[in-house]
């Protein structure tokens, strides 16, 4: 449960953009986002891809403690994650493997944190990481909720919508949310985990239903809402952790902005050496 450097973002970017098809190559698909599975291929198409390829994604945020409607600014964040999707079955449910790789920053130096002092409570204390390491997700028409033990007396409980899917003129709009909790079995075992992660995915109508785009372009909003993490050391005090932020698909690490580049090769060179091995665990 661990969970303002200036950046060449758009140059970064645009460096290696993702290759359209020519619409008038292909049949365009009549798209439908009140079909289910539709839906799903376009959240397919726009966070993920058709192929095997392997997609990267780039993401700059700001993380915030909320306390009484007061958003304090805690440090910025930035997201590597790189993914491969497989086919499940015929109803278009499909696997993704990914790899997240996330380095807080501090918001005036732009220098990647290991310490951070407590603005609430004034203590120092260690920036807790995630592992940057492969995880699997199906992904399916099926919204129902997944509950299963999670030890150490926890119970883990996820609901993850699908969509919905927006079409106007030629840009398509899809939600892809995730709503989670760490439950605990017995008062004993310690306090909740709860969190609600909303992401909306853009692209272009004429990639998504383009049948020879496998992997659209398209950009990322992002925003959560969060119990605090345990090593922040915020106790009983109320509020949440939040974020904010943005990001983009790109072709390969060298179109990522040169801060994150940095970053993934100093903190991570495996994965950056090897991003497929790295996806094979």
């Amino acid at each position: 449960m661990k969970r303002r450097t200036a950046l060449g973002l758009i140059g970064a970017a645009a460096a290696a953009p993702l290759v359209r098809v020519p619409a008038a190559r292909a049949e365009m698909l009549d798209l439908d986002p009140s079909d289910p599975h539709q839906t799903l291929m376009i959240t397919r198409k726009l966070a993920h891809t058709m192929d095997d390829s392997i997609v990267y994604w780039w993401a700059k945020l700001l993380r915030m403690a909320v306390v009484d409607k007061i958003a304090t600014p805690l440090w910025d964040v930035h997201v590597g994650a790189l993914l491969k999707t497989r086919d499940v079955d015929e109803n278009g449910a499909y696997e993704t493997t990914a790899i997240s790789m996330v380095f807080y920053t501090d918001l005036e130096t732009g220098e990647f944190l290991e310490t951070f002092k407590n603005p609430f409570t004034g203590q120092e204390v260690e920036v807790g990481y995630f592992p940057a390491r492969p995880g699997t997700q199906v992904r399916s028409i099926d919204e129902s909720r997944k509950e299963q033990p999670a030890g150490d007396g926890f119970r883990s409980i996820r609901i993850h919508p699908l969509g919905p899917a927006v079409i106007e003129g030629d840009d398509v709009w899809v939600r892809d949310d995730a709503i989670f909790r760490m439950e605990p079995e017995t008062p004993e075992a310690g306090r909740p985990f709860r969190g609600n992660d909303w992401s909306t995915y853009h692209g272009s109508l004429k990639d998504v239903a383009n049948p020879e785009v496998l992997n659209a372009p398209a950009t990322w909003h992002f925003n959560d809402i969060l119990s605090y993490l345990p090593w922040m050391g915020m106790g009983d005090r109320p509020g949440d952790y939040v974020s904010r932020g943005f990001g983009r698909k790109v072709s390969s690490f060298d179109a990522m902005p040169e801060r994150l580049r940095g970053l993934i090769r100093t903190r991570h060179p495996e994965i950056y050496n090897d991003p497929a091995g790295a996806l094979e665990g």
